[in-house]
C-alpha cells in the first residue's frame, strides 16, 4: 500500500491527472454539484464589473452634467443588473450548501462502503486502517470535496477577472502626450512609470504565493499529526464514553490512565497546531507587507495622474479598482494553484482508498444446491502464516470435514482452531495448499455462493442497535415466523416475549433513534440471540466458536441437550475450551502448535492417556463430572 508522505505524493500524480480524477470524482458523487457552483461563481465574479465599469460611468456623466434621465437610465441599469444577480446567487448558494452536504455525505458512505467490501485480510492491516483513517480525515480538510470544487472555479473565475480588469485598465498605460513641464509629470506619461508599477505587482505576486506555498505544506504536516493522534484520542475517548465499559472503569479506577492517555494525543496535536500558527503567522506577515506596499504605490500612481490631468475623476475609481482587483485577483490565481495542489495532496488517500484492489481470486463457479446438504469439504497440505508475520499458524494441515456430523475442535489458545475457520469461510486464504468442496478448490467458486454454506458465530460476536428480529435476520426484510423459531431454538424466546415490543424490541441503548430507549440485555443472551441469528440464516454448516462461553451451566446443559434438534441434519462445527461439549460430537479433533495431533470420538481420545485431549480432560473434569 502506497506511502501517504507529502512530498512522495506531490511527485506520484501529476497536477493536472490529480485534478481531473477529483473533478471526477465530486461529479460522481453529486452531478448537480458542478453546474449550480459555475452559476454561483459566474454571478460573484460579473458583479465586480457591473459597478467598476457602469459607477465610472456614472461619476462622469455626473462631473460632465449629462442628462439626467440618461444617469438615472444607468442607474436603474447599474441596480436593477445588480438585484437581478444578487438574487441567481442567493438561490444558487442555496442549492450549493444543500449539495456540499451531499457530496460529504456520500463521500462518508463510499468510505464505510469500501470498508465494508475489503477483503477481511486487507481490512485487518494497520496500513488499511491507517489509510481508512486518513481517507476520511484528509477529505474534510480545507473545505472538503465541496470547497475543492468551489477553488477549482474561483480559480477560473479568478483568470476571467484578471482578464477583465486588463481589459478595463488598459486606457491607464497609454502613453500620454506630453502638455504638462517638470520631471515628475514625465516619468507619469511614460512607459516607465507603468512598467515600475507591474514590478511591483509581480513582486507582491510573488512574495504572496511562496507564503501562501509554505503555509499549505505547514497545514498539511499539521493535519497528518492530527490524523494518526485523533485516532489514539479517540479511541481513549470512546471508552471513557462507552457506558458497556463503566464498571471495569469504575471498579479498577481507571479514569485516571484513560484520560491520561487520551490527553497525551489531545496534547500532540494543540502543539501541532500551535506550532503551525506560529510559523505560519510569521510568513503570513511578509505576504501582508507585500500587498500593502502594492496598494500604496497603486493609490499614489493613479493619484498622481488624476492631479496632472492624465485622467477623469471618473477613471480614477474605475482604475484603482481594476488595478487592486488585478492585483488580488493574480493573487488568487496563484493562491488557487497552490491550494488545489494542497488538497491534491489530501484527496489522495481518498483516491487511495477507493484504488485498493481485493486480492482474494473471486471465482465464478456455482455451488451446487443439494437438498441433502451432502458436501464434501476437506484440508489438504494446508499451512498459513498472517500478513506480516512469517510464524505459521497452521501447518501442513489435512483433514476431510465429513457432512452431516458435529465435529469438535479443541485445544489450548494459540493452537490454530478460530485460524481453522477463518480459512474455512475464506476469511483468508492459505499460504500453502488448498482447500476443496466436493474436490473443487474453493477459490474457484463464486465467494458469495460459498459463504452461504456456512452459519457462523464468532466468539467476538455482535449485537447491533437494531430490533431484536433485524439483529437475528441480519437485515432489515424477515420472517416473522422464522425469527421466533430461531429464538425458540436458541432458548430465548420466553425471554423475547415479556419485552415490551417482542422480536421488535429495540437492543442496546447506542444508537437508537429520538426518545426510543434501547434496552440491556445479558451476556448468555446476547449469545443466545447470536445463535439464534446462524439458525435463522438456515445454512448446511453451522459453526460455533466458543457457543456457550457466556451462559451458565444450567443453559450450557440446555443448549446441549436441544443441540441436536436445533441443527438437525447439519453438521456442526464447535471451538470450544470446555471439554463437556465435545460428549456430544461425533468426532473430535485436537490442535496443537498449529497441527492436528489426535482426532476420533471423545472415548478414544480419553482413552490415550498420553494424548492433549486426555490432558485437557482431566484438567477440567472436577467442572462437570
Amino acid at each position: 500500500m502506497k506511502n501517504n508522505n507529502a512530498d512522495d505524493q506531490m511527485k506520484r500524480l501529476p497536477f493536472f491527472q490529480c485534478f481531473k480524477k477529483n473533478i471526477g470524482t465530486i461529479h460522481k458523487l453529486c452531478p448537480s454539484y458542478i453546474p449550480i457552483a459555475v452559476v454561483f461563481t459566474f454571478m460573484e465574479r460579473a458583479m465586480p464589473f457591473l459597478y467598476m465599469i457602469l459607477g465610472a460611468q456614472i461619476v462622469d456623466m455626473l462631473v460632465n452634467r449629462a442628462d439626467k434621465e440618461k444617469i438615472l437610465m444607468v442607474a436603474a441599469i447599474m441596480v436593477g443588473g445588480r438585484l437581478l444577480m444578487e438574487l441567481i446567487r442567493c438561490a444558487a448558494m442555496q442549492l450549493l450548501q444543500m449539495n456540499w452536504q451531499l457530496v460529504s455525505h456520500r463521500k462518508n458512505r463510499d468510505i464505510g462502503s469500501k470498508a465494508m467490501r475489503m477483503d477481511y485480510d486487507i481490512l485487518e492491516r494497520n496500513s488499511t486502517l491507517e489509510l481508512i483513517a486518513q481517507a476520511d480525515g484528509n477529505t474534510d480538510k480545507m473545505g472538503g470535496m465541496g470547497e475543492y470544487l468551489l477553488a477549482t472555479l474561483d480559480l477560473f473565475g479568478a483568470v476571467l477577472s484578471c482578464i477583465g480588469a486588463v481589459v478595463t485598465m488598459a486606457g491607464l498605460f497609454l502613453v500620454t502626450p506630453y502638455h504638462g513641464e517638470g520631471a515628475v509629470y514625465g516619468f507619469f506619461a511614460s512607459p516607465l512609470s507603468y512598467v515600475l508599477l507591474l514590478s511591483l505587482l509581480a513582486a507582491s505576486i510573488y512574495i504572496g504565493s511562496k507564503c501562501e506555498a509554505k503555509q499549505g505544506q505547514m497545514r498539511y504536516d499539521c493535519d497528518q499529526i492530527e490524523v494518526k493522534q485523533k485516532r489514539i484520542y479517540w479511541f481513549f475517548f470512546y471508552l471513557i464514553n462507552n457506558y458497556s465499559m463503566g464498571k471495569d472503569i469504575r471498579i479498577f479506577k481507571m479514569f485516571d490512565v484513560i484520560q491520561r492517555k487520551g490527553m497525551e494525543a489531545r496534547y500532540n496535536i494543540e502543539n501541532a497546531q500551535k506550532q503551525m500558527i506560529r510559523d505560519s503567522a510569521k510568513i503570513g506577515a511578509w505576504a501582508y507587507l507585500a500587498h500593502n506596499i502594492f496598494i500604496v504605490a497603486v493609490y499614489s500612481y493613479v493619484g498622481i495622474k488624476a492631479i496632472y490631468g492624465m485622467i477623469t475623476i471618473g477613471e480614477v475609481t474605475k482604475y484603482i479598482s481594476a488595478i487592486t482587483l488585478l492585483q488580488t485577483q493574480v493573487s488568487v490565481v496563484f493562491s488557487h494553484i497552490i491550494r488545489i495542489n494542497t488538497q491534491n495532496i489530501y484527496l489522495e488517500s481518498y483516491n487511495e482508498l477507493m484504488e485498493v484492489k481485493n486480492e482474494k481470486y473471486d471465482g465464478t463457479l456455482p455451488v451446487e444446491k443439494r437438498f441433502d446438504n451432502e458436501y464434501e469439504l476437506e484440508f489438504r497440505n494446508v499451512s498459513f502464516h498472517y500478513p506480516n508475520n512469517d510464524r505459521l499458524v497452521l501447518k501442513n494441515v489435512s483433514f476431510q470435514l465429513k457432512m452431516g456430523r458435529k465435529l469438535a475442535i479443541v485445544g489450548a489458545n494459540g493452537a490454530g482452531k478460530t485460524t481453522f475457520i477463518k480459512l474455512l469461510c475464506r476469511l483468508y486464504d492459505p499460504t500453502e495448499g488448498e482447500i476443496l468442496l466436493n474436490g473443487i478448490d474453493i477459490r474457484k467458486y463464486d465467494y458469495n455462493e460459498y459463504i452461504r454454506l456456512f452459519s457462523i458465530v464468532f466468539q467476538d460476536y455482535k449485537i447491533f442497535s437494531f430490533s431484536l428480529a433485524e439483529n437475528v435476520a441480519a437485515g432489515p426484510e424477515f420472517d416473522r415466523d422464522k425469527v421466533i423459531k430461531s429464538l425458540q431454538d436458541a432458548g430465548i424466546y420466553e425471554r423475547v416475549k415479556n419485552m415490551q415490543s417482542g422480536i421488535d424490541t429495540k437492543l442496546l441503548k447506542d444508537q437508537q433513534d429520538g426518545d426510543e430507549e434501547g434496552i440491556e440485555i445479558s451476556g448468555g443472551e446476547k449469545q443466545k440471540i447470536a445463535l439464534a441469528r446462524a439458525l435463522y440464516r438456515d445454512a448446511p454448516m453451522v459453526i460455533l466458536d466458543e457457543p456457550t462461553s457466556a451462559l451458565d451451566p444450567i443453559a450450557e446443559q440446555d443448549i446441549y441437550t436441544r443441540f441436536n434438534d436445533m441443527v438437525a441434519e447439519k453438521t456442526a462445527v464447535f471451538i470450544s475450551h470446555r471439554m463437556s461439549s465435545c460428549r456430544f460430537c461425533d468426532e473430535i479433533v485436537v490442535f496443537d502448535e498449529g497441527q492436528i495431533v489426535q482426532n476420533g470420538t471423545h472415548e478414544k481420545l480419553v482413552a490415550d492417556a498420553g494424548g492433549v485431549y486426555s490432558r485437557m480432560w482431566e484438567a477440567q473434569a472436577q467442572y462437570y463430572v
